[in-house]
């Protein structure tokens, strides 16, 4: 007799410990699956006989022993088996690209954060399996320069289009928030693989007129997974399905930082991120960064010549003034911040990776990343009040000077954008030269080929969190140009460690405005 571990047969074919409650048990009531158990099960004492036969259960076919002369046997071709090739690239993207989970705090996940639990719950071969593949071929062939896994890559994101088709005529509670992962996976792997020719593609399709794209609308237009990802979250409050509020939290923040570079306000299924979650300093910042959507969105015109303008639009007066009114509680936010939330200053003269030899240093990444995004939107806020008073002043009918008002707002700016530069140098981390260090990403190749030794990089994950607000900072005009040439030659460096082409095109093209 044997005296196996009480447990379900589910977890034990998941190799997990079971919590053996009858009759579903922990993890199987918390991971939806059906908890199977043996049959032969009783209370008290468990065992198994080892013969199987004396259970009225067929023989096995007698087979001769062969001798293993193979280091390991050769998997079956299934869909369920991972090759070592395949293997390669997805552990080159969780090493570099998927945050640990002491990394930052959940005010800052990304939706990448919930990736592989979903993942895990799915079979293999799904969209969502398809797509974690496609993407990993993808980052590992760019940063290696292998055409063998982007080609790999291009396969398996086509057959997860596919699946993906299927999954959004199959929508139920029970996986769609699978599928909004797999669509915002697909986002980005559409950033990496296509956005160069794609916003090149939209160029030569648009009319040779148009001059370069000031609301960001016509560069961002293209962003159809992120409006698929929108649609999903509505979907799930409209049929009052269970939600899952961290991921859905990570999603709609993204969403709403696309709502900002696309020039249109946020969804109102997605303007109140109290509905999701969001608490805190986060929460109050939210409500600020939903408004200066609206107002980007309505004040686009400002940047058009003045015949392209209409009547019906809002006028520059009631731009300056609401976008005080934004400054205003920016503002405040800033000063009422909790003390845990503070950072301090300090001279770093030991390196070159500081704008002016200055450094910040925050409680984590993820309260230096939420600060950033504070320091973005207020450049924003006044650089559209600064161009707002600059039409006011030359109106005929405008006869009070706001001359002082702008250089307020030119210098708020120049303080904010170098605010950002010393923020920079905290994601920077120091990783010195191994040989045990499998993707020497961020290092340089020497001209005979070895790799050559580079003490710091932004590493992908950290490159992530500062892309959004520096790709703001390097488009806004009233930026002083020190600085906005020293965050172009860090955005390029994260653009090119991401392997993320729009990026890329962003700061070569330099096509649009705020």
């Amino acid at each position: 007799m044997v005296f196996p571990s009480r447990g379900c047969i589910t977890c034990k074919k998941r190799r997990i410990k079971c919590d053996s409650v009858h009759p579903t048990c922990g993890r199987c009531n918390k991971a939806s699956r059906t908890c199977v158990w043996d049959q032969n099960e009783e209370a008290g004492l468990v065992f198994k006989s080892e013969n199987a036969f004396a259970q009225g259960k067929p023989r096995r076919p007698w087979k001769a022993k062969e001798r293993d002369i193979s280091v390991s046997p050769t998997p079956q071709p299934t869909p369920q088996t991972t090759t070592p090739e395949e293997d390669v690239p997805f552990r080159f993207w969780l090493e570099y690209y998927m945050f640990r989970d002491d990394e930052v705090p959940e005010f800052v996940h990304e939706y990448s954060h919930y990736i592989i639990p979903y993942r895990d719950k799915t079979q293999p071969g799904s969209s969502l399996h398809l797509a974690v593949s496609s993407l990993s071929h993808a980052t590992f062939g760019r940063a290696m320069q292998d055409e063998k896994a982007i080609g790999h890559a291009e396969l398996l994101f086509s057959q997860s289009i596919e699946k993906m088709q299927t999954a959004f005529r199959e929508l139920t509670q029970d996986n769609v928030h699978e599928t909004l992962v797999t669509v915002m996976l697909m986002a980005f792997y559409e950033n990496i693989m296509y956005g160069h020719e794609r916003h090149h593609s939209s160029r030569r399709d648009s009319a040779s007129s148009w001059g370069p794209d000031i609301t960001g609308s016509r560069f961002w237009e293209n962003i159809s997974h992120h409006k698929g990802a929108a649609g999903l979250l509505k979907l799930r409050q409209e049929r009052r399905w269970p939600p899952d509020f961290p991921l859905e939290r990570a999603a709609r923040r993204q969403l709403v930082r696309t709502c900002i570079l696309r020039g249109i306000p946020a969804a109102p299924w997605l303007q109140d991120a109290a509905e999701f979650g969001e608490k805190g300093p986060v929460l109050d910042l939210d409500s600020i960064i939903v408004r200066v959507a609206s107002l980007r969105s309505r004040s686009l015109h400002i940047f058009l010549p003045k015949s392209a303008r209409f009547s019906t639009q809002l006028s520059p007066i009631d731009i300056a003034s609401e976008a005080r009114d934004l400054d205003a509680a920016l503002e405040s936010w800033s000063r009422n911040i909790a003390e845990d939330w503070g950072f301090s200053v300090q001279s770093d003269p030991s390196t070159d990776d500081t704008f002016d030899g200055l450094t910040h240093t925050y409680t984590s990444r993820g309260h230096a990343t939420v600060w950033n995004r504070y320091r973005a939107i207020h450049i924003i806020i006044n650089s559209i009040r600064k161009r707002a008073l600059s039409i006011a002043s030359q109106c005929s009918s405008q006869t009070i000077s706001t001359d002082m008002e702008q250089e307020m707002c030119l210098e708020k700016i120049s303080l904010l954008s170098m605010d950002l530069c010393r923020a920079v140098p905290f994601f920077i981390t120091s990783h010195p030269r191994s040989t045990t260090r499998s993707f020497p990403i961020g290092e340089s190749n020497e001209a005979n080929g070895n790799v050559g030794d580079t003490r710091f990089e932004i590493l992908p994950r950290f490159g992530i969190l500062l892309a959004w607000p520096l790709t703001l900072a390097v488009n806004t005009d009233a930026v002083p140009e020190p600085q906005k040439q020293w965050l172009k030659t860090r955005l390029k460096s994260i653009a090119k460690s991401l392997g993320d082409s729009i990026l890329d095109t962003v700061v070569e093209q330099s096509e649009f405005k705020f």
